[in-house]
């Protein structure tokens, strides 16, 4: 798992990120980088709970 350094450094989470930015930042990192392949369980839980497709890794 290579990390992108570069795309991490310009792309910080927010502090007290409310849940549609949190999503927004997993989905961004998850074409970005591959350092990880998962969206965190509670976040998946939550997209799954309001009907939001969860990509699978390529």
């Amino acid at each position: 798992m290579k990390i992108n350094k570069e795309w991490h450094e310009q792309n910080k989470m927010p502090k007290n990120a409310d849940f549609e930015q949190r999503m927004k930042w997993h989905l961004n990192h998850l074409k970005n980088c591959s350092c990880s392949t998962n969206i965190p369980k509670k976040l998946a839980e939550e997209m799954i709970r309001k009907g939001i497709a969860i990509p699978t890794p390529e």
